[in-house]
């Protein structure tokens, strides 16, 4: 086997897939609704509280708030 092989396309396109599914993986544990999240059969354990998340968005619904409005006013 040729070193040369494993040159500079070779990692920056190795690093590109790692980046990538651990981005992906991360956007999945913050947009989960679930009280646990494992990723990488256990490696990483995500457990979340959205009774806070609830509560507030209850509060901006009683109170007349549209949160997907993006601050736009009608």
């Amino acid at each position: 086997m040729n070193t040369s092989e494993f040159g500079g396309t070779f990692w920056l396109s190795a690093l590109g897939i790692i980046t990538a599914f651990i981005s992906g993986a991360l956007v999945y544990a913050i947009k989960s609704k679930c009280i646990e999240c494992n990723i990488c059969w256990g490696i990483l354990t995500i457990k979340r509280d959205v009774n806070a998340e609830l509560q507030e968005e209850k509060l901006e619904i009683e109170n007349g708030i549209n949160i997907h409005d993006n601050g736009q006013k009608k």
